[in-house]
């Protein structure tokens, strides 16, 4: 973290942008916002970006600080040769761009995150897997840096804190997490409206996409998996976007028996997104690094592109195989 202060305070003056990862969840959202704060604070004038659109329960976070989209962005933006700051992307093509075609003449890639899974992508690297989410490596930078957080972003800071913690529930949740939850607050974070903008603000069509995968749950494995899927048909027809469900995984984890919970979904035909969360035994990682993907011990992701029931055939039958054979426990 030391280093990471260091390189911020050393850093000249230049264009900066700050990315994250496509359909941007809580903390990517939160991280890029409060990043964007922090170097507004130390003179930078930056543009903050992702691939795709605010979900709309996120966007009571743009206040000064607004993420662009690509189309935002004039042939003249694209040429401009930025120190480019990659938030909460285990992987650059995690961003869902190509970067380095888009943005040809870029200074440095300097890479912050906090997914053990990281591979290292950046021209500098400041990875911090023990963290709970990257909005807090931003907050206790920010406040290391400063010794204050203006409201907005530690607004930004405390919900990527509490949506990537399951409200400070979850084992990567440390006392230093809580201590800063508690700077956040006395630094008059917003947490009503963050409480009614993420957690009391579904539209019908989220709930419709609710009742597809409550329909469709089913057990397996003596009830150690449980998994449902989200067809690409009810996701277009309720409009829904990765952002609208990041927390329908959480649904079949909460079967008393299941240590594996997965979702399946399908936004684009034949290209499924696969959540998985796990509860005590099974490292979430370790099982997504074996198709390809990952993220954290008890909460990561890959991708298969095959039709729905292809590809959940294909992953259940390979999960079931890996989880008799130990090959992901802790």
């Amino acid at each position: 973290m030391k280093e990471l202060k260091k390189y911020l305070k050393k850093l000249v003056k230049s264009p900066v942008l700050v990315v994250s990862h496509e359909s941007p969840d809580g903390d990517a959202i939160g991280s890029s916002i409060s990043m964007g704060y922090l170097l507004k604070e130390l003179g930078f004038i930056p543009i903050v970006l992702n691939k795709d659109k605010v979900p709309d329960k996120y966007k009571f976070l743009e206040k000064d600080i607004q993420i662009k989209c690509l189309d935002d962005l004039t042939e003249t933006d694209k040429l401009v040769k930025y120190n480019i700051f990659i938030m909460d992307s285990a992987k650059i093509d995690r961003i869902g761009f190509p970067l380095k075609e888009i943005f040809p003449n870029y200074e440095n890639i300097v890479n912050i995150d906090h997914h053990v899974s990281n591979d290292y992508f950046g021209n500098k690297n400041f990875v911090f897997p023990k963290m709970s989410a990257t909005s807090e490596i931003v907050g206790s930078v920010f406040l290391d840096i400063f010794g204050f957080i203006n409201k907005d972003a530690a607004t930004s800071i405390y919900t990527g804190v509490m949506t990537d913690t399951g409200n400070l529930t979850y084992e990567s949740t440390t006392s230093a997490t809580v201590a800063l939850v508690s700077i956040l607050l006395e630094m008059k974070a917003d947490f009503n409206n963050m409480r009614k903008s993420v957690y009391e603000n579904e539209s019908i069509g989220q709930m419709n996409g609710l009742k597809a995968i409550l329909n469709n749950m089913e057990v397996m494995n003596d009830g150690v998996i449980a998994y449902t899927y989200l067809p690409h048909d009810v996701a277009i027809t309720n409009n829904l976007t990765a952002g609208d469900i990041e927390n329908y995984v959480d649904y079949p984890r909460k079967v008393s028996t299941c240590e594996v919970a997965i979702l399946f979904k399908e936004f684009v035909k034949d290209e499924i997104r696969v959540s998985i969360r796990t509860k005590a035994v099974v490292d979430a990682n370790k099982l997504a690094s074996s198709f390809g993907g990952g993220g954290h011990k008890r909460a990561a992701g890959f991708r298969i592109r095959k039709p729905m029931d292809q590809a959940m055939k294909f992953a259940l039958n390979r999960i079931v195989e890996g989880l008799n054979n130990n090959e992901w426990n802790n």
